[in-house]
């Protein structure tokens, strides 16, 4: 099929097949091109996919090698049908469907998420959830989840003062990852500690576990007790504060999503070993994490004449990092609990004197995935009772 006006019917306006890929001119003027692979491979039949989980029942090498659209047509309900060369298999797709999967270069930046970028002036607009709403309204927990992927974080409130709450709001979010430090762990001032979070020192903004591969996706921490003076939560935005860094030292920028470092944590039951760059972009140039941590920094594996342009790059980020400007800072009451994208939301704290007072969290880690499925699992029951109440 070389091409037929479908003026009048639905978003696509012509189609023009060339046997090895298919392009689709929507209404709007707007033409993309479909590869015959892609389609072939996007098949939702019975025979391709399993009707219950909708996983593909063939692999790849199943596929004819010489594949070609052998026809293609539009159906009376808007959208097409494909019959394939050499063996004849049959796929149909729905307008909708091919819209959604519209592979142009603005369909595709359209899809991606666009952070919300954030610095001090966030202050009392910073993301707030009501844990007691939260686990009685889907409604009320979508929002705060579609407010915590927006910003890398969130606030919980009025939860139960009581140990091991975090667990409980950790796998009701997402499901919590074992680590070496246990499902939960105590942040308190201790003798003797194998990690600085256990002092009571003020410490600077970091990401946490860089060391670990992979890293946790998000950390919990909640607040059993804060009598102490000082121990204020400080947060700055990572991703913020990479775009700042492009945009004054574009070159410093690059060398730190292309140079990675080696990160390492050392105690007596655990050593830890990873590799990898303080900004991570995507095929895009989108910046998709920062990880970022003085503490756990071990040593530079670098071509020498890349050392001294990389400690300058490095630098640069923790002075922009260190801005007053950037510092969102709160202190956290008994029942209150901050969620962090730990890519993202780089989290610290100001010293605090336990000898004046006890301050007491426990926290968690949740795989970031956890989270993203939890949003979208309450998303499709919201909708579908919104379907069945119409």
């Amino acid at each position: 099929m070389s091409g037929a006006d479908m003026s009048g019917a639905g978003m696509i306006a012509n189609l023009t097949s060339t046997g090895a890929a298919l392009t689709i001119t929507w209404q709007s003027g707007e033409a993309v091109t479909f590869p015959a692979i892609w389609l072939r491979d996007n098949c939702r039949c019975a025979a391709c996919r399993h009707p219950g989980n909708g996983q593909r029942l063939y692999e790849i090498t199943d596929l004819p090698a010489t594949l070609n659209i052998r026809e293609v047509a539009r159906q009376s309900d808007g959208g097409i049908k494909i019959v394939w060369a050499p063996d004849t298999h049959v796929t149909n797709f729905s307008e909708s469907w091919l819209t959604e999967h519209d592979l142009s270069a603005s369909a595709r930046k359209s899809r991606k998420k666009k952070p919300t970028l954030w610095s001090k002036s966030i202050g009392n607009a910073k993301p707030v959830g009501d844990w007691r709403q939260m686990v009685a309204d889907p409604a009320a927990e979508l929002a705060f989840l579609d407010a915590y992927h927006a910003h890398g974080f969130g606030l919980i409130r009025h939860s139960p003062t009581v140990p091991e709450t975090v667990l409980n709001i950790g796998n009701h979010l997402g499901f919590v990852r074992v680590t070496n430090y246990g499902a939960l762990f105590d942040v308190m001032s201790v003798p003797n500690p194998n990690n600085l979070a256990f002092t009571p020192i003020g410490l600077g903004v970091h990401s946490d576990n860089p060391y670990r591969d992979p890293t946790p996706g998000v950390q919990l921490l909640h607040c059993l007790e804060s009598d102490a003076p000082g121990g204020d939560t400080l947060l700055v935005d990572g991703f913020n504060s990479a775009t700042i860094l492009r945009q004054e030292d574009p070159a410093a920028f690059d060398l730190l999503t292309r140079i990675p470092v080696n990160f390492r944590f050392r105690a007596e039951d655990a050593e830890l070993n990873a590799r990898q760059t303080l900004i991570s972009v995507d095929e895009d140039g989108d910046i998709v994490g920062v990880h970022f941590n003085n503490r756990s920094l071990d040593w530079l594996d670098a071509p020498p004449e890349m050392v001294e342009p990389w400690f300058a790059a490095y630098r640069k980020l923790a002075d922009i990092l260190h801005r007053p400007e950037g510092e969102l800072i709160f202190r956290l009451e008994p029942g209150d609990c901050v969620v962090m994208q730990n890519d993202r939301a780089l989290h610290g704290r100001t010293e605090f004197d336990p000898s004046r007072g006890r301050r007491h969290l426990q926290g968690c880690y949740v795989d970031k995935d956890g989270m993203d499925s939890r949003a979208r699992v309450l998303r499709r029951r919201l909708a579908e009772q919104k379907g069945v109440a119409a």
